[in-house]
């Protein structure tokens, strides 16, 4: 036998591996006629390569005969050692024998020592290595795609205040790399004194110290993003060195904030400031005269028949309208008022500074409110149409110690005084008008007071059949005793009673009231008993619970309903004149008769009277008075041609006011049915039957 071909490997090397117990093989390189190496042959294994290998020995045989599908791993890793002369370590998968059959694949770490065209290989098993550092390194992947594609923001701030480290969102956030820039470089001017004095605070506490707070940051457009910072002081930490600050853009959510904010502080429809909004203001301006001399004003401004515009054009037409008014107060007013939409059609102006003493704040403020009345007087153009529009007002001033609640009172209060005198006008509040106002409180509780302690009276004024005259009727006229100021006529009580809504009450009371008091008349000399005629006012014909009052009042009184008549004012032919129909309609349909008062003397129409279901038409006494007045035949002519037209349309006609036995004749002689007046008798507490003249 030739030489030992290991007899050049190094002794050293071939101890070491000896000695170790990992699997190790000895091989030399085949080369072809060239010189190329093309495999490697095994020249000796120890029992454990052996057993790993698992193909039996491998003295004499060449690697790639044996596993030829380590051609493009392990053998060229070979080759390249031996081409480079030197040893060298890698890690490429293999698999191994385990039992007869089974094989486990998993990741090996080759030692290869090279001598000449020897190697010296010995392997051990890195499977858990390798998944491990596969794992940590999937781990970094993972980490590094999120920082990349995180929305939050993430720097390191070293102690000479630059930007460190800065994650990638920092340049979709601001459009621009802020490495390297000052922490504050990029801080609104106005938040700039917060920043640094909150960044020293933290660099001056220990590790761990956190701050948060939302800045303003420039864009590299020009334009500021909102954002939320979290910082936290990791100075003392040596891996860190610096303040870790996590920051997010919050912009959008401010915006979005901002909007709600806005949107209920202000009405949508006019984008005027809303009740909530100019409250606080008010309070805020009346605090401020407590430190200032100086008076603030409102101004209260409703449009006059709103509900009209919308009920002819359409609320589109209405939403038009408001939006018209607004602009309107918005050029009228002083560039530092306020013009709020309280609701509906109601708008208010907010004036401050107005000069001391309180009478010139005052003249100041009426000046102002004029101005604005001015400005919204004239037409509108509406649904394709010139509308003419007015405005009905009420202003107020005052100072510390006056409430924001109580000048919106005073306002208010002007504004209801206004509307009691018609539209189309300003009252300004003043203490005469504030103790008018408390007189018709004091007056309203006292009504209310009068209704449970039966202060109240009905007196009877006798209606005459004006033929025969004899008493046939009679209407029931309230009066109120009160204990103070004596006895009250209904005009001295019940257009409170009607404004305050309390005369759904006091009408329920004399229904009652009148039906109990006529059923006991009794008829004269076999004749039918009288009738009673009870008013009712617009408000209680508005009333939903009118119909359960007069059926109440029926069953309490046991009157029969065809001697009971409601006599209602001409002035409902100009309001919702279906509505109304439907209610007297109702009322009649109970037997009850319908009186329609003071014809001739408003609006009514021929139309309106032919529609309502009325039995009977009241001459107004303006009409009576003209008959024999002398002033000329004005008054003969019109009760004529009513008496006529009432007739035609199947109508009676009674004359109110008849006080001399002139009128009664000539009432007769133009053939006017029944008569009422002082003639025949004055409002009494019992019914006295009348006697007419011949």
């Amino acid at each position: 036998m030739g030489s030992d071909p290991l007899g050049a490997v190094d002794a050293a090397i071939l101890d070491a591996v000896w000695s170790d117990g990992d699997p190790w093989v000895a091989c030399r390189a085949v080369r072809d006629g060239s010189g190329a190496v093309v495999d490697f042959e095994y020249l000796r294994a120890n029992e454990r390569a052996v057993q790993l290998v698992g193909l039996g020995p491998l003295a004499g045989r060449r690697m790639l005969e044996l596993v030829p599908e380590v051609r493009d791993s392990l053998f060229v890793e070979f080759r390249q050692a031996l081409e480079e002369g030197r040893s060298r370590d890698v890690e490429l998968p293999g698999a191994v024998r385990e039992g007869q059959e089974h094989w486990r694949g998993g990741w090996y770490s080759h030692g290869i020592r090279v001598s000449g065209d020897l190697l010296v290989v010995h392997w051990r098993d890195s499977t858990a290595e390798h998944e491990q550092a596969e794992t940590t390194k999937r781990s970094e992947q993972r980490l590094t795609a999120l920082v990349e594609h995180a929305s939050d923001v993430v720097t390191v701030v070293g102690a000479d205040r630059r930007i460190s480290y800065v994650t990638p969102a920092a340049e979709r956030v601001l459009g621009r790399d802020v490495l390297g820039e000052d922490v504050f470089a990029a801080v609104h001017p106005d938040q700039l004194d917060l920043a640094q004095t909150v960044f020293e605070q933290l660099e001056a506490e220990g590790l761990g110290e956190t701050v948060e707070l939302e800045l303003q940051l420039r864009h590299a457009a020009g334009n500021w993003r909102w954002v939320h910072v979290r910082a936290t002081n990791h100075l003392a930490d040596p891996a860190v060195a610096g303040v870790v600050i996590n920051w997010r853009d919050v912009t959008e959510q401010r915006e979005l904030a901002d909007r709600l904010r806005r949107d209920a502080l202000h009405d949508p429809l006019t984008g005027l400031p809303n009740r909530r909004f100019l409250t606080a203001e008010l309070e805020r301006a009346m605090a401020r005269t407590q430190r200032e001399d100086s008076h603030v004003g409102v101004v209260f401004c409703d449009v006059d028949h709103f509900k009209a515009v919308n009920d002819a054009l359409g609320h589109p037409a209405g939403d038009e309208l408001l939006q018209a008014v607004a602009a309107r107060l918005r050029h009228a007013v002083r560039p530092a008022d306020v013009v709020a939409r309280l609701g509906g059609d109601e708008f208010v102006v907010l004036a401050e500074d107005l000069a001391p003493p309180a009478a010139a704040a005052r003249a100041e403020l009426t000046a102002l409110a004029r101005r604005i009345r001015t400005a919204l007087r004239g037409g509108y153009r509406l649904a394709g149409r010139e509308t003419p529009v007015t405005t009905t007002m009420g202003a107020s001033s005052g100072r510390h110690p006056l409430s924001a609640v109580e000048l919106l009172a005073e306002a208010d209060t002007a504004l209801y005084e206004a509307k009691r005198f018609g539209r189309d006008r300003l009252e300004v509040f003043d203490q005469d008008l504030h103790q008018r106002n408390r007189d018709r409180l004091d007056l309203e509780v006292a009504l209310r007071r009068a209704l449970g302690e039966g202060e109240l009276q009905l007196h009877y004024q006798p209606q005459i059949d004006v033929a025969s005259g004899r008493t046939v009727g009679a209407e029931a006229l309230l009066r109120w005793l009160h204990p103070e100021r004596g006895v009250l006529l209904p005009a001295e009580f019940l257009p409170l009673a009607e404004e305050s809504g309390l005369i759904v009450d006091v009408g329920a009371w004399v229904l009652t009231a009148a039906m109990t008091g006529a059923a006991g008349w009794a008829g004269v000399d076999g004749e039918d008993a009288p009738y009673v005629t009870i008013n009712l006012s617009a408000r209680q014909l508005a009333h939903p619970g009118l119909l359960d009052d007069i059926d109440a009042a029926l069953a309490a009184s046991g009157i029969a309903p065809s001697r009971v008549e409601v006599e209602v004012p001409e002035s409902v032919t100009t309001d919702d004149l279906d509505a109304t129909g439907e209610v007297l309609k109702a009322v009649r349909a109970r037997g009850i008769g319908v009186a329609l008062d003071d014809f001739g003397s408003g609006w009514t129409s021929l139309t309106s009277l032919q529609r309502l279901p009325v039995d009977t038409v009241k001459l107004d006494r303006g009409f009576v008075i003209d008959l024999t007045s002398g002033t000329g035949c004005g008054g003969t002519a019109v009760v004529e041609a009513v008496t006529t037209l009432a007739h035609a349309l199947g109508k009676t006609v009674i004359a109110e006011g008849v006080e001399t036995a002139a009128q009664h004749v000539a009432l007769r002689g133009l053939g006017c049915d029944r008569a009422q007046g002082y003639l025949y008798g004055a409002p009494a507490r019992t019914l006295a039957a009348g006697v007419a003249p011949g």
